[in-house]
């Protein structure tokens, strides 16, 4: 339950892989994915093995788009004056539109506007920095006006690289040909994307594990400032964990956190999957959640 008490609440989707440490500042609106007549509702880490388990014997997961009514609801139970809303690009999801159809629906229904909602031109673990990066400020009672200014600057500076073990699970989904992504499994290549502001492009193609954290090595090293990491897999600790040891040795890593991909992400990117978001940190963020804010974990 988001606390009652703050000048600004957050709202987002599942897929921004929130901690439970911040969900008193942030309200999840969970995303269905089923597999046959099932709902998944993998929250543990053996319940996430099982359900990529299941992506590897065959199984083909469905998700479909979250309805007005589970974002209106979550808008309810917010009991801040305002409510920021960070939603991935509609382009690739029917979330922006039932958010921003909520908050029209509220705010007809309280007389005033209510809910802000920001389409933050990425997913997972970069949504994950943007939704971090607000809820702090969120916490510590920051206005709107701030909450927004901080999260336009994240999603502005806010970068994202991964790989795929396969491109069959993107593919299901319509956002790349059918037909080259066999071609790619067939021959054993896998890309290296990226993802900024709401563009994607790739940077690397690549045949083994090492090969990816190589070429993610390399996209490091071009960051900038004092950064703050979400590494993040889809049943491949061991490459995460590889990875996140280069990346502190080639970046200024002021904090890092290994995170899995839940189902309404890894139905799309399929098992294996493996890479991460970077956000530079500005000038005392790390000393105030030293005092006591609800940061992730620092530099070990």
């Amino acid at each position: 339950m988001v606390a009652t008490d703050l000048h600004c609440a957050l709202v987002t989707g599942s897929g921004a892989l929130v901690p439970p440490e911040l969900r008193s500042t942030v309200s999840i609106v969970d995303l269905p994915v089923r597999i046959g007549d099932q709902e998944i509702d993998a929250r543990s880490d053996e319940e996430l093995r099982q359900f990529y388990a299941r992506l590897r014997d065959g199984a083909t997961p469905e998700t479909s788009t979250t309805p007005p009514g589970e974002f209106l609801d979550a808008f309810r139970r917010c009991g801040a004056d305002q409510i920021l809303c960070l939603t991935i690009p509609a382009r690739w999801s029917g979330m922006d539109d039932s958010a921003r159809l909520a908050a029209r629906m509220l705010a007809e229904e309280e007389g005033r506007e209510r809910v802000t909602v920001i389409d933050t031109g990425t997913a997972a673990a970069g949504l994950g920095l943007i939704t971090r990066a607000a809820a702090r400020l969120c916490s510590a009672g920051a206005e709107l006006d701030q909450v927004v200014e901080r999260a336009a600057r994240a999603i502005r500076e806010v970068r994202m690289f991964g790989a795929l073990e396969t491109l069959e699970f993107v593919a299901r989904s319509g956002r790349i040909n059918s037909l080259i992504a066999g071609i790619s499994d067939s021959l054993h290549v896998r890309p290296v994307f990226r993802l900024s502001n709401g563009q994607t492009g790739r940077v690397a193609l690549v045949r083994t594990a090492s090969g990816i954290v190589s070429a993610m090595e390399k996209t490091a090293r071009e960051l900038p400032g004092r950064l703050w990491i979400l590494v993040f897999h889809a049943d491949a600790v061991e490459l995460a964990a590889g990875l996140e040891e280069r990346l502190r040795e080639v970046c200024d890593v002021a904090r890092c956190e290994i995170v899995a991909l839940d189902p309404i992400i890894g139905t799309h990117t399929g098992p294996g999957a493996v890479g991460y978001a970077a956000l530079p940190l500005l000038e005392g963020e790390i000393e105030d959640d030293s005092n006591g804010g609800e940061g992730v974990e620092k530099d070990r």
